[in-house]
C-alpha cells in the first residue's frame, strides 16, 4: 500500500551526500584509435580534474597522481587536453591547474598512476610580472607541436592580451612560436591533416563568440629552427571562410578530404557546413536550411565538440530539438537525416572511435556517462554506474511545455512532477513548486538525469526548468530576445511559466519557489521582486549589482552586458534599476544566499550587499559562504551543505 506523506516531507533514499559525490563533470572526450580518454572533475577529491583512459584493459586514471587537469583561460576554460598522434600510445598534454602550463606525457601511466618519463613543460615559466595561463589545445597529426591559446596577464595593465601559439613536444627545452594574434579572444584551433593550414575562430569586444565571430585559416610552413623537424611558422596571411557582425561560427574540423566543416548560424539556427578549404570557395550547408534545430551550443569554454567524421567519411553530430538532444548521421545532399540508435537525451560531446561513435550523455534515468555506440553492439556505457538508489519508479516523466507569458512572449520550460516508488500525497493536494534558471543567461536547460533536480522531485516538489528568453537551442531570434532585456525579459518569463503551471492545477500557487545560480540567481532574485507568485528564492552564487559586475567581472564578460543591457555609461539608469541588490524593498518572502570566497566572477562583496540590503528592507535572508570555492561549486562537502540548507529553506519558507 502506499504512503500517504504531506508534499514536501516524502521520505527519500537519495540523500544530498550521495547527489554531492555523484556530481561527476566529465568533459573533453578524445579517441587515439586504441581508447577513449575524457576529463573527469570530482567533488570526492576537492574538485580534481582527471584524465580517465577506456581501453582493452578496462577504464582506470591515466594522468599523473598529483595532477588536476584544467584551463583558466577566459575564466571559464575548456580545451585542457589534447591527445598526441604518432607518438607512444596514451601520449598526450595538458594544462595543469596549478600553474597553467602546458606539459606533455607519455603515459600510460603505469600502477602508481605516474608516467614512465614524468610530465615533461612545454611553456616556459613566464617572465616576471606576468601570468601565463593556456587552452584550446589541439595538436599536429604528428604530434610535434600543440597549439594553444595563450592569455597573457601583465602587472598593471587592466586587459590580459591573448595569442594563438605553437609548442614543441620534440625540444628538450621549450620552443614555441607565434602564429596568430591581433583578436581579442582565439578559439578552436585545429591543423589539416598534412600541416599546411590551420583553422581557428576569433572574436573581438563587444561581441560574445555566440553573436559575431569569424572562423579563419592560416597557411603554415615547416622552417629550419631550434625544434627538432623545424620550427612550425604561419606561412601567409589568414582568410576567412564565414563569419561576421551578425553570424556565430564554431567547431572547424578538417575531413578526410582536406575540405573544413563547422557551424554557422547564419540561416538562424546552428547548423553544420562544409567549405573546400580554398579562398574564394563557397560553403554548403550540410543539412536542409529550413530545419528548426541547433547543432552546436555556446562556447562558454574551448574545446567543443559535438560533430565526428568516422573513417569512412560518415559524420555523427548532436541536433538539439525541442530540448532534447539526438545523434545524427549528416551527409552532404541527403535530404532525410538518419539518427543513431543510442539512449542518450542530453549529449555534450561526440567523438568517432574505431568504427563507432562515443559520446557524453544522459539518459532519463541515469547520469553522464561516456558511452560507446557500434553498429554491431548498439549503445553501452564505458564507466562504472553508481550504486543504485532511484527505481524508474522513482523518476517523474519530464512534460514539456510551452506557455505564452503575458507580454505575448513564448517561454519554454519542462516541468518535473513530484515521484517517488509507493509514495502519494493526500488527496486534492497539489506540489510546490521550485522553478530552476539555469545560468548564462546564454545557455538552456538540460535533459537528462539531473540527481540534484531529482533530490527535491523524490521529496515531493514539482520541479520547472525554464529556457527563458535569450537562451540557445531556439534559434539565433530567441537567443537574441534578451538583448536590451536582461533582468527583465528573462525574470517576466520565469514568473509566467509558474503562474501558468499553478492555473492549470500542476502546483500550488501559494508555494511558489525560485532558484538559480550565477546569472540565473540574477533571474531569480529580480522575479522575486515583481512582488508577486514567489515566496522563497535560493541564489548560488548569483549576480546582485550590475555596476559592479562590470567593474570588477573579467576579460571574456568585460562587454557581455552592453547587448544584454545597453552600453555605459548612457544605460547607467538601467544597470540601477536592474540590480537585485536595488530591488530588496520589492521583494516579498525570503532569499537564501549561497556564495564562494574566491569567486572571481561574482565576487563575494556582491552577497554581502545583497544581504546588507535585504536586511534593510526587512526581507529575510540567510548568507552562507564557502571558503575556497570560486565560481561553481566543485567540492563534495559544499555541494552536500547547499543542499541540506536549500531544502530545509524551502520547507520552512513554503510552510511544509
Amino acid at each position: 500500500m502506499a504512503a500517504i506523506a504531506r508534499y514536501g516531507q516524502w521520505d527519500s533514499p537519495l540523500s544530498a551526500a550521495r547527489v554531492a559525490g555523484a556530481k561527476v563533470s566529465l568533459s573533453e572526450l578524445c579517441s587515439d584509435g586504441t581508447a577513449l580518454y575524457w576529463l573527469e572533475s570530482r567533488p570526492a577529491e576537492a574538485g580534481r580534474v582527471v584524465l580517465v583512459r577506456a581501453g582493452d584493459d578496462g577504464v582506470r586514471d591515466h594522468s599523473p597522481a598529483e595532477v588536476s587537469i584544467r584551463s583558466r583561460v577566459q575564466e571559464y576554460g575548456g580545451g585542457a587536453l589534447c591527445l598526441l598522434p604518432a607518438r607512444a600510445s596514451g601520449a598526450f598534454a595538458y594544462v595543469d591547474q596549478g600553474d597553467q602550463r602546458v606539459w606533455c606525457c607519455d603515459g600510460p601511466a603505469g600502477p602508481d598512476l605516474r608516467a614512465p618519463a614524468g610530465p615533461v613543460a612545454l611553456s616556459a615559466d613566464p617572465p616576471p610580472g606576468e601570468i601565463h595561463r593556456h587552452g584550446g589545445l589541439a595538436a599536429t597529426s604528428d604530434g610535434d607541436w600543440v597549439l594553444a591559446v595563450r592569455e597573457v596577464h601583465r602587472e598593471g595593465e587592466a586587459r590580459p592580451v591573448r595569442r594563438l601559439v605553437a609548442l614543441s613536444t620534440r625540444s628538450a627545452r621549450p620552443v614555441e612560436s607565434t602564429l596568430l594574434e591581433g583578436h581579442d579572444f582565439f578559439g578552436a584551433p585545429c591543423v589539416d591533416p598534412k600541416g599546411a593550414r590551420m583553422a581557428v575562430v576569433v572574436w573581438d569586444h563587444p561581441d560574445m563568440p555566440w553573436d559575431a565571430s569569424t572562423l579563419l585559416v592560416l597557411p603554415l610552413a615547416r622552417a629550419a629552427g631550434s625544434a627538432p623537424g623545424g620550427d612550425l611558422l604561419r606561412a601567409g596571411e589568414p582568410w576567412s571562410v564565414a563569419g561576421g557582425p551578425e553570424e556565430s561560427v564554431g567547431q572547424p574540423a578538417w575531413a578526410h578530404d582536406g575540405s573544413l566543416r563547422f557551424v554557422s548560424d547564419r540561416n538562424s539556427w546552428w547548423q553544420p557546413w562544409r567549405h573546400p578549404g580554398e579562398p574564394g570557395a563557397q560553403a554548403t550547408v550540410l543539412v536542409d536550411p529550413d530545419l528548426e534545430a541547433e547543432w552546436h551550443g555556446p562556447d562558454w569554454v574551448l574545446g567543443q565538440r559535438t560533430m565526428a567524421e568516422l573513417a569512412d567519411g560518415r559524420v555523427a553530430a548532436r541536433m538539439t530539438a525541442g530540448g532534447t538532444d539526438v545523434v545524427m548521421w549528416v551527409e552532404e545532399g541527403q535530404q532525410a537525416n538518419l539518427r543513431l540508435p543510442q539512449p542518450c537525451e542530453s549529449v555534450s560531446a561526440v567523438c568517432a572511435h574505431r568504427d563507432g561513435v562515443a559520446l557524453i550523455g544522459a539518459t532519463r534515468s541515469s547520469a553522464p556517462n561516456v558511452w560507446l555506440w557500434t553498429s554491431t553492439d548498439g549503445a553501452r556505457a564505458l564507466r562504472p554506474e553508481p550504486e543504485v538508489v532511484l527505481t524508474e519508479a522513482d523518476i517523474s516523466a519530464p512534460h514539456p511545455f510551452t506557455a505564452t507569458g503575458r507580454t505575448g512572449r513564448r517561454v519554454h520550460g519542462v516541468l518535473y512532477p513530484p515521484g517517488l516508488h509507493e509514495t502519494r500525497a493526500p488527496a486534492g493536494a497539489r506540489p510546490p513548486l521550485v522553478v530552476w534558471c539555469h545560468g548564462g543567461p546564454t545557455a538552456a536547460c538540460q535533459a537528462g538525469l539531473d540527481l540534484a533536480l531529482r533530490f527535491f522531485t523524490t521529496r515531493g516538489f514539482a520541479v520547472a526548468c525554464i529556457d527563458y528568453a535569450g537562451s540557445s537551442g531556439h534559434g539565433r531570434a530567441y537567443r537574441c530576445a534578451l538583448w536590451g532585456q536582461w533582468g527583465v525579459a528573462d525574470a517576466e518569463d520565469c514568473l509566467d511559466a509558474a503562474l501558468h503551471l499553478a492555473a492549470q492545477g500542476e502546483v500550488d500557487p501559494q508555494r511558489l519557489a525560485i532558484r538559480g545560480g550565477s546569472a540565473g540567481g540574477f533571474t531569480a532574485l529580480n522575479a522575486l521582486a515583481a512582488g508577486e507568485g514567489f515566496a522563497a528564492c535560493v541564489s548560488w552564487y548569483g549576480v546582485t549589482d550590475l555596476l559592479g559586475l562590470v567593474a570588477t567581472t573579467h576579460d571574456f564578460e568585460a562587454h557581455y552586458t552592453d547587448r544584454l543591457i545597453g552600453p555605459l555609461p548612457e544605460a547607467r539608469s538601467l544597470y540601477e534599476e536592474r540590480s537585485p541588490s536595488r530591488r530588496a524593498e520589492a521583494m516579498r518572502g525570503a532569499v537564501l544566499l549561497l556564495q564562494g570566497t574566491e569567486d572571481a566572477v561574482v565576487p563575494p562583496s556582491q552577497a554581502e550587499a545583497m544581504r546588507d540590503a535585504l536586511d534593510a528592507a526587512g526581507v529575510p535572508c540567510d548568507l552562507r559562504f564557502f571558503d575556497g570555492e570560486g565560481h561553481g561549486f566543485r567540492r563534495a562537502d559544499t555541494l552536500e551543505a547547499c543542499l541540506e540548507a536549500e531544502l530545509a529553506f524551502y520547507r520552512d519558507c513554503l510552510g511544509l
